[in-house]
C-alpha cells in the first residue's frame, strides 16, 4: 500500500525506433502527475533509452537497482510494469533484490498491492508483457523473411560497395566503394596478405562504410560474402549465445538459410570469388604465408615480436627495384604507418637464430650445463610445488563450491543474463585450475636425469638434414620462447625445450649489424 511521504525513483525506456525520445517525456510526466497526487517524494530519476526490457543490460537500469543498496528511496516507480522487464526471471531477480534493500516496485497504470490478488494479477501482466515481446520478436522475423524471400535488405548496413535503393529496398552497386571491393579480392586471389591490401587501399585513400582507415580485422567478412558474386543470403550467422556474444566466422546449416541466386548486382566474377575461397580454404590450417608467386615458409612464425608496439612481426614478400627483387621479411603489421620499426630479412633471422640454438643448447657441452642447472632447480623445487599445489587446490574447491551455489539458483527458477556470465567465466576458471594442477604434477614426476642429451643431438642432426620437413620446424620452435626485435637490437628468449622449466629460459641480446653480417655469409638456415 503507498504510505504519504514516500521517497520514489522514477524509471523509464523506450526500446525501439517505432518509439520516441518523447515517450520518455510522456512516461515522466505520467509519473511525476501520480507522486503529486499521492503525496510521494520524488528523490532521482532514471531512464534508458532504446534499450529492450528483454534483457537486464540496461545501464540506467542497472544503475537504479545498485543504487537501491544506499536507502535513498523505498519505491521504484514504472509507468508499466513491461517497462521494468518483460522477461518473468530478470523481473522476479530484480524485484527480489529491490525488496531486500526495503524497495518496492509500483505502476501507474496497473493498481496493484500485497494482496494475494494482486500478486497473481502481476505475474499473469509480466506473462502478457512476455508474450507481447516473444510474439513482437516473431512476427519482425516473418517480415524480415519476407523481405529475404525478395532478396530486399532486412535492416542495418549495406555491405561495402552496395547501397539500398530507398523505394525497392534492393541492393545496388556503389560504384566508388566497388572499386575497393574489387582490389580486395583481386590482391588476395593473386596472393596477397591483408597487411598489403590494408596498405594499397590506406594508400589509395580508399576508407570503409564508416569513412574510416582501413585495417584487417574487416577483410574476412568481406572475402567471404557470396553478396559480392550476386548471390542473396539471409540467416547466414549463428545466433548469439545466452550471453549475447556471436562467433561471426561460424554459420548455421544451409538447410536453415535464404539462397536468393542473382539476388544482388554482381560485383566479383566467377573465377576471382572462386579463386579467393580457394585459398581461403587451404591456409584455414596452413602455418605458411603465401606469397605472390609462390608459398613462402616461415620458421619464426608468431615467435618475433615488435619491441616498439608490441604486435607480432608477420611474414612479407615484395619484389621491388629496377630488377624485381624478391625480398621476404618478417615486418611489424602496422609498419610504414603507425611504427618505425625496420623489417628484418627472413634468410637473415633464421640463419642466426639456428646460430644462437646451435652455439647455446645443440652442443654436448650446453646441455651438460643446462641438465646439472635443471638438476639444481629439481632440488629446491619439492617445496614450492607443496605450496603451489595448497593454493591451487584451495582455489579449486572455492571454484567448485561457487559453481555449486549457481547450480542451485539455476534450480530455484533464478536465472539471469548475469549467472549465465559467471557460470561461464566459472567453467573457464575451472579448466584453467585443472591445466595448472596437471602442469604441476608433470613438473614433480620430471627429474633431470630423464633428460637424455644424446637423443636431442642426435634428433636434431637427423632433422637439420631436411628442414622442408614441417617435423624440423616444430622441434626448432620448441626451444624459442619469443624474438623481440627492436631497431638496433634483437633480444632472443631461448627455452630448454620444456615447458616445466621456463626458470631456465636464456635471453641473449644481439645487434642488428651482427645478424646481418652473419646471415649475408651464411648460406643455410
Amino acid at each position: 500500500m503507498i504510505r504519504t511521504n514516500h521517497r520514489a525513483t522514477l524509471y523509464a525506456r523506450f526500446s525501439s525506433a517505432n518509439q520516441r525520445e518523447e515517450s520518455i517525456d510522456a512516461q515522466m510526466r505520467a509519473m511525476e502527475e501520480y507522486c503529486q497526487r499521492n503525496n510521494i517524494i520524488i528523490v532521482s530519476r532514471y531512464a534508458d533509452e532504446a534499450k529492450s526490457a528483454t534483457t537486464d543490460k540496461r545501464p540506467q537500469f542497472q544503475q537504479m537497482i545498485s543504487d537501491s543498496n544506499s536507502h535513498e528511496f523505498d519505491m521504484v516507480l514504472v509507468h508499466k510494469l513491461d517497462r521494468f522487464s518483460r522477461n518473468r526471471f530478470d523481473h522476479a531477480i530484480y524485484q527480489r533484490a529491490l525488496n531486500k534493500n526495503g524497495v518496492t516496485l509500483y505502476s501507474v497504470l496497473e493498481n496493484l498491492d500485497d494482496s494475494p490478488e494482486s500478486i497473481m494479477m502481476q505475474s499473469v501482466l509480466e506473462g502478457m508483457a512476455e508474450y507481447y515481446s516473444q510474439n513482437l520478436a516473431r512476427e519482425v522475423q516473418k517480415g524480415m523473411k519476407e523481405n529475404a524471400l525478395q532478396a530486399k535488405a532486412t535492416g542495418g548496413i549495406a555491405p561495402l560497395g552496395f547501397d539500398i535503393d530507398p523505394e525497392t529496398r534492393k541492393y545496388v552497386i556503389n560504384e566508388k566503394e566497388a572499386e575497393a571491393v574489387r582490389i580486395i579480392f583481386s590482391m588476395y586471389a593473386k596472393g596477397y596478405g591483408y597487411s598489403a591490401i590494408m596498405d594499397e587501399l590506406n594508400d589509395k585513400g580508399f576508407t570503409t562504410k564508416t569513412g574510416k582507415h582501413f585495417t584487417k580485422s574487416g577483410f574476412y567478412s568481406i572475402l567471404t560474402n557470396p553478396k559480392y558474386n550476386g548471390t542473396y543470403v539471409y540467416n547466414r550467422r549463428t545466433a548469439k549465445a545466452p550471453d549475447g556474444t556471436r562467433n561471426n566466422h561460424t554459420y548455421k546449416d544451409i538447410s536453415d538459410m535464404i539462397i536468393v541466386e542473382g539476388g544482388c548486382p554482381r560485383i566479383i566474377d566467377e573465377e576471382t570469388f572462386k579463386a579467393v575461397a580457394k585459398r581461403i580454404k587451404e591456409n584455414k590450417h596452413s602455418g605458411g604465408r603465401v606469397s605472390k608467386h609462390e608459398k613462402e615458409q616461415y620458421l619464426l612464425t608468431g615467435k618475433v615480436r615488435c619491441m616498439d608496439c608490441k604486435h607480432s612481426m608477420a611474414g612479407n614478400m615484395r619484389f621491388s627495384g629496377r630488377n624485381k627483387e624478391k625480398y621476404v621479411t618478417y615486418r611489424c603489421p602496422t609498419n610504414r604507418r603507425f611504427c618505425s620499426n625496420k623489417e628484418i630479412s627472413r634468410d637473415y633471422l633464421e640463419r642466426y637464430t639456428i646460430h644462437l640454438l646451435e652455439t647455446h643448447i645443440f652442443n654436448s657441452k650446453a646441455l651438460g650445463r643446462i641438465k646439472k642447472d635443471i638438476l639444481k632447480y629439481s632440488s629446491t623445487a619439492e617445496t614450492i610445488l607443496k605450496q603451489d599445489y595448497s593454493v591451487i587446490d584451495a582455489d579449486i574447491e572455492r571454484n567448485a563450491e561457487e559453481l555449486k551455489n549457481i547450480a542451485d539458483a539455476v534450480a530455484a527458477g533464478l536465472l539471469s543474463s548475469a549467472l549465465v556470465e559467471r557460470l561461464n567465466q566459472l567453467e573457464e576458471e575451472k579448466q584453467e585450475l585443472a591445466d595448472r594442477r596437471s602442469r604441476l604434477a608433470s613438473l614433480s614426476q620430471n627429474s633431470a636425469t630423464e633428460i637424455d642429451t644424446g637423443l636431442i643431438l642426435s634428433e636434431y642432426a637427423a632433422l637439420r638434414k631436411t628442414p622442408s620437413n614441417p617435423e624440423y620446424k616444430t622441434f626448432i620452435r620448441s626451444f624459442i620462447d619469443r624474438i623481440e626485435a627492436g631497431r638496433y637490437t634483437l633480444v632472443f628468449i631461448l627455452k630448454t625445450g620444456l615447458d616445466i622449466y621456463p626458470n631456465l629460459d636464456t635471453s641473449i641480446t644481439v645487434r642488428r649489424q651482427e645478424i646481418y653480417e652473419y646471415g649475408k655469409k651464411a648460406t643455410t638456415i
